[in-house]
C-alpha cells in the first residue's frame, strides 16, 4: 500500500517539475494555474499525511534562467506564495499565523489585500536612487538580468523621488493589460507570426525580446507590491505603509489594494473583485492576503519556498462549452501514451482554446467521454485546460466512443498498460522514433545539458538523417560540419553557433547527468538527492549495479535516500544494469566529463545537529522556534534517540528530556537556547 503511495507522491513531484520547465523556463505552459496548484496542492497534503516516507517538502520557485541573458544572484531570493482555494483555506492561513505568533484566537490580525496579477516577476535594484539593475525571478535565487529591455517600460522609474534608501530592492509584476494583448495578437496574424496564447505569455516573450526596437512597439505595464533587500537603516512598520513609500518614490500602486482585519470583510472583498474581474484591463488569477505588521512578518518568517505571512486565494477556473472533435495520441520519451482532446475552437476567458488534456485512459472511461460530445471545460489561464463533465444531454447519436489503442502511433508496436497504473505505454524504447526524439529533447533541455540552439526541428533532423542514434552522437556532430552546410536552415553562423554550444557542454556535474538521461520516475529533486548522496558518477554507477540485489547493504542504503522508495529504486536498478544503457553510459563518459557533486549546508553550531524541542516555550511558539532552528541548519526531530545531538527543554517536559538525561544527550534550558543564538529571554 505504502509502495503505492511512494509511487503515485513521485508520478505527482514528476509532474510539477516538467510544468515547472514549461510555465517559467519556456514561458510555454500546458496546463492551467488552476490545474497546477491543486497539483502542488495534492502533493503538499499526500507528504504531510505520510510523512514517514521521508519526501521533502518542494523548495524550488520558478525555473532556472534561460542563457539567452547573463545570470544574477538576487541580494534576497525572489519567492513564491502558497495557494489557497476557499474562504476556509483563508481561516486556516489565519489560524495558523496566530497560533505561530501566539495571539488570542479572538484578537483581529489586519491584513492587506491585492489583486494578483497574472505577469512577470521582476527585481529592479535602485543605488543611490538610480536604477542600476533589473532581474527576472530566474528559480527564485538566480534570474536574467534584463535592465536594458526593462527602460523601455513608462510605468518603471529610472531615478527615485523623495527621500529613499542607499540601496533597495523593488519587486513587482510586467504585465500587459488586455487592450495592448489583443492589439499585439492581431500585428501577430498580419505578419503571419503566431499569436500568442495569453497576456502573461505576451509579456514574459516581450521583455526576453533581444531587440529593443521590438520592444519599444509592445506596450507593458509594471505594479510594485514589496521590496527584496535594503539598506539596514531602511524601516517601515506595516506593508500599507511601505506601499505608501513606494507610490511617493514614483512607482504605480494597484488601486484595488485595502485592509482587512476579520473574514467577512475579506469575503466581501474577494466577491466584490471576482464581480468585477472581466472589467479589469488586466488578468488577475486570484488575490494575495498579506500580514500588515511588519513585526509579525519578521517574526512568521519563511518555509522553504514561501513567506508564512502572505497566502494567495486562487479564483475558480473558468467554465465553458465545445465539441469534443477527435481525439489524438502523444508519446512521450518513457513511452508514455497521452491523450489530447482536439476541441472546437472555443473562446474561454479572453483566449481561443483548441485543445484540451485528458490524461489517461482511465480519466476518459470515467468521465465517458466521447468523440463528438459537448463537453464542459475549465480554464484558469493559461494554455491547455481541462473536462470538467460531459454535457449528456446534448449527446448525439454519433458520437464515438475512445478505445485504446494496442499499437503505438509513432511505431506500430504492441502497447501495454500495468494493472496498477493508469497511463498506457510502448515497450519499444528508444526503437520508437517517438520516444527517442523525446529523450533527446529531455538530454538536451535547461536543466539537463542545456545546450542551446539544440530545438525539437535540429533534433528531428539529426535523427532523420542518423546522425545521432544514441547521446554520445551529440558530441560528434562536429564531424558533419561539411555534410551540414549543403543543408536548408543550416547557414555558416547557425552551424557554428550550436556547434560552439555543443562544446560547451561537455563539463556536467553528476545531478545535471542523471536527470539528463531520462529515468523513470528521477525528476530534477531525485537526482539532485542521489548526487548528494554518492557524489561521483563511479561509485554511484558501481552502486546501482550492486543494488540489483535487494538483499544487499547497497540495496538498503538506496532506499533509504529521501524520496527514493522500492519503485523509483527498482527504476533505477534497471537502468544502470541494462547492458545496452552501459554501453550508451560509456561511450558518453568518452566525450564528456562528470563532476562531484557535494551538498552544501549553513554552518552554524547547530549546523547539520538533530535537535529536538520537549515541553513549552515561553517567548515563542514551537513553530517559530522550530523555523528558527531549521534557518540554523538544524534537523528538528519529534523524536529522542541515540542519534540526537540536542534536546531543548521547556516548561512542562516529559518523557523526552528524561529520555536524554538517560542517553547522556546534551541539554538546554530555554534560556540558554536563546543566549546561544544571540536572543535575549523576556
Amino acid at each position: 500500500m505504502k509502495t503505492d503511495i511512494k509511487y503515485k507522491i513521485q508520478q505527482i513531484l514528476n509532474e510539477i517539475e516538467y510544468h515547472d520547465k514549461k510555465y517559467h523556463g519556456e514561458d510555454n505552459p500546458e496546463i492551467s494555474d488552476y490545474e497546477y496548484d491543486r497539483l502542488c496542492s495534492d502533493y503538499d497534503k499526500l507528504i504531510e499525511e505520510n510523512f514517514e516516507l521521508n519526501f521533502l517538502k518542494r523548495d524550488k520557485v520558478g525555473y532556472l534562467p534561460s542563457n539567452q541573458f547573463k545570470k544574477y544572484s538576487h541580494l534576497k531570493p525572489m519567492l513564491s506564495l502558497n495557494n489557497g482555494f476557499s474562504i476556509n483555506d483563508i481561516k486556516e492561513f489565519i489560524k495558523r499565523s496566530k497560533k505561530f505568533l501566539s495571539i488570542n484566537d479572538n484578537s483581529l490580525l489586519e491584513l492587506v489585500c491585492e489583486p494578483k496579477i497574472d505577469g512577470l516577476s521582476i527585481s529592479l535594484t535602485y543605488q543611490n536612487g538610480i536604477l542600476i539593475n533589473a532581474v527576472t525571478r530566474g528559480d527564485g535565487n538566480n534570474g536574467e538580468i534584463v535592465t536594458s529591455n526593462i527602460k523601455t517600460i513608462i510605468d518603471i522609474p529610472l531615478k527615485l523621488k523623495k527621500e529613499f534608501p542607499e540601496l533597495i530592492e523593488i519587486r513587482g509584476e510586467i504585465f500587459m493589460n488586455k487592450q495592448s494583448f489583443t492589439e499585439l495578437n492581431k500585428i501577430q496574424i498580419d505578419i503571419g507570426k503566431p499569436q500568442f496564447a495569453n497576456p502573461r505569455n505576451a509579456a514574459a516573450g516581450s521583455i526576453r525580446q533581444k531587440n529593443i526596437n521590438i520592444l519599444k512597439d509592445r506596450k507593458l505595464n509594471f505594479y510594485a507590491y514589496t521590496i527584496g533587500e535594503a539598506s539596514p537603516k531602511f524601516t517601515f512598520d506595516t506593508q500599507y505603509n511601505l506601499l505608501k513609500k513606494l507610490k511617493k518614490w514614483g512607482f504605480i500602486i494597484n488601486e484595488e489594494i485595502t485592509k482587512v482585519d476579520n473574514i467577512l470583510q475579506i469575503k466581501e472583498f474577494y466577491n466584490m473583485v471576482l464581480k468585477k474581474r472581466d472589467s479589469l484591463n488586466y488578468e488577475i488569477d486570484g488575490l494575495v492576503y498579506k500580514i500588515n505588521k511588519k513585526d509579525y512578518q519578521d517574526r512568521l518568517g519563511f518555509q522553504a519556498r514561501a513567506p508564512r505571512w502572505a497566502i494567495a486565494h486562487k479564483f475558480p477556473p473558468e467554465i465553458a462549452e465545445s465539441i469534443l472533435m477527435d481525439i489524438e495520441i502523444q508519446v512521450g520519451r518513457t513511452g508514455a501514451l497521452t491523450p489530447v482532446g482536439k476541441l472546437q475552437k472555443t473562446k474561454v476567458g479572453g483566449v481561443y482554446i483548441s485543445n484540451v488534456t485528458l490524461h489517461n485512459e482511465d480519466e476518459i472511461f470515467r468521465k465517458d467521454i466521447r468523440i463528438g460530445d459537448t463537453v464542459q471545460i475549465q480554464r484558469a489561464g493559461d494554455v491547455i485546460p481541462q473536462i470538467v463533465k460531459v454535457i449528456k444531454e446534448k449527446r448525439p447519436i454519433t458520437t464515438k466512443k475512445y478505445i485504446p489503442s494496442e499499437f503505438c502511433p509513432s511505431c506500430n508496436n504492441r502497447t501495454y498498460k500495468n494493472i496498477n497504473e493508469a497511463i498506457r505505454r510502448c515497450t519499444s524504447g528508444v526503437n520508437c522514433p517517438s520516444q527517442a526524439i523525446e529523450k533527446f529533447k529531455h538530454f538536451v533541455s535547461k536543466n539537463a545539458f542545456d545546450i542551446a540552439g539544440f530545438g525539437e526541428k535540429q533534433i528531428i533532423f539529426f535523427y532523420n538523417q542518423q546522425i545521432i542514434n544514441n547521446f554520445s552522437d551529440i558530441f560528434k556532430i562536429l564531424n558533419y560540419k561539411d555534410f551540414l552546410k549543403d543543408k536548408e536552415r543550416f547557414g555558416e553562423l547557425s552551424i557554428s553557433k550550436l556547434l560552439k554550444s555543443i562544446e560547451s557542454r561537455r563539463i556536467i556535474t553528476l545531478d545535471k547527468l542523471i536527470y539528463a538521461l531520462g529515468i523513470r520516475q528521477i525528476g530534477e529533486t531525485n537526482a539532485r538527492l542521489l548526487s548528494y548522496h554518492y557524489n561521483n558518477y563511479d561509485y554511484f554507477c558501481s552502486e546501482m549495479k550492486k543494488s540489483k540485489d535487494n538483499t544487499s547493504d547497497a540495496y538498503q542504503t538506496l532506499i533509504s535516500i529521501d524520496q527514493i522508495g522500492d519503485s523509483s529504486a527498482n527504476d533505477l536498478i534497471n537502468y544502470f544494469n541494462n547492458e545496452i544503457n552501459l554501453k550508451t553510459l560509456d561511450e558518453l563518459l568518452k566525450e564528456v566529463q562528470i563532476l562531484d557533486v557535494h551538498y552544501k549546508s549553513m554552518q552554524s553550531p547547530y549546523s547539520g545537529k538533530n535537535v529536538v524541542l520537549t515541553g513549552s516555550l515561553n517567548t515563542m511558539s514551537r513553530d517559530e522556534a522550530k523555523n528558527k532552528l531549521q534557518n540554523l541548519g538544524a534537523k528538528v526531530s519529534s523524536s529522542v534517540s541515540k542519534n540526537t545531538d540536542i534536546v531543548i527543554i521547556g516548561a512542562d517536559s516529559g518523557s523526552k528530556a528524561k529520555k536524554a538525561y538517560e542517553l547522556k544527550i546534551k541539554t538546554m534550558n530555554e534560556e540558554e537556547w536563546l543566549n546561544s543564538i544571540n536572543l535575549k529571554k523576556n
